[in-house]
């Protein structure tokens, strides 16, 4: 009895991840499974059903009706059994067990580490695991069970997501010491028109951010290059290659070294509400807990430096 529990908990797994990846072949590859077992599971998951819950088109596959009932079934019960196992676990160990993080390229390497190091210091036991991505990315993780909790920008917009905000940062542009804009207190959106931009991952809300602020001002970037990784931006901007806006958390030691010049964005700035993401799914762990409330004493205090 106990195997079969066991393997109807495996199949809702491999049916979940197939739904939220698109195809049995990118699920294998998640999920370390040969396609042919994939198939099995799903076959078998359909005769015990009585319904198929998958249709394949092409490569592609997507629930059937019944399929759609499934996953949000799947979804509940494979939440609490994980819940369930992480709070044993951690009563087990004696404050041990996993806690998942997830967030920016720029927040993991910056913001992050001061909040986890303290954490570990409480907990030295568990085990942290740090995953970077969009917010688009670290929310879908949340969602999806993969992540604990998520470092993002706000909006959040589902309901199955519990946003505790966390406080606000500001973007503003970078440049060389020597650039025209070095000494200047504030650029506005018609300074951008004839400056290079070095943009920041075109997927990310802050380009996202800035760009809406530049075309609702008219003002159409001449961008010269796309760059995914922060640390690149600041030196492509160190070099002369151009201008860029970034957070100024970012740019915090670059500034205070003289390497960079940071200058306030538009009349008002432009700014950014963060919040932690978990799911909204009840109880959760002693641990993830003190790390929820670390990140909230200590955010808002590295976002504003």
């Amino acid at each position: 009895m106990a195997t079969a529990a066991m393997l109807e908990t495996k199949q809702l797994k491999i049916f979940k991840t197939i739904v939220e990846v698109g195809s049995f072949t990118r699920a294998g590859a998640r999920l370390n499974l040969s396609q042919p077992a994939i198939s099995q599971h799903i076959r078998a998951l359909e005769e015990h059903l009585g319904v198929p819950v998958l249709l394949r088109v092409g490569k592609r596959a997507r629930p059937t009706p019944a399929g759609d009932v499934l996953l949000h079934c799947a979804e509940q019960v494979l939440d609490k059994i994980e819940n369930a196992e992480r709070l044993l676990a951690e009563q087990g160990v004696g404050g041990g067990g996993v806690v998942r993080i997830g967030g920016g390229d720029a927040t993991c390497q910056h913001l992050l580490p001061p909040v986890l190091k303290e954490f570990l210091a409480l907990f030295p036991r568990v085990h942290l695991q740090l995953t970077s991505g969009h917010t688009s990315t670290t929310l879908s993780r949340v969602l999806g069970g993969e992540l604990d909790i998520g470092l993002v920008t706000m909006p959040v917009e589902t309901d199955r997501i519990r946003a505790t905000e966390v406080g606000r940062d500001e973007l503003v542009a970078i440049t060389r010491p020597d650039h025209p804009w070095a000494e200047r207190r504030r650029v506005q959106a018609a300074d951008f028109a004839d400056q290079p931009l070095v943009l920041y991952d075109r997927e990310s809300r802050l380009t996202e951010i800035l760009l809406h602020f530049l075309l609702e001002e008219g003002v159409f970037p001449r961008v010269t290059m796309e760059v995914d990784h922060v640390g690149v931006v600041k030196e492509l901007v160190h070099i002369g290659i151009g201008v860029a806006v970034l957070p100024t958390w970012a740019v915090r030691s670059e500034v205070e070294r003289g390497e960079l010049r940071a200058v306030a964005v538009g009349a008002q700035g432009l700014t950014r509400a963060w919040c932690l993401a978990t799911l909204d799914n009840g109880a959760q762990p002693a641990a993830l807990k003190a790390l929820v409330r670390l990140c909230v004493d200590h955010l808002p205090r590295l976002l504003t430096a």
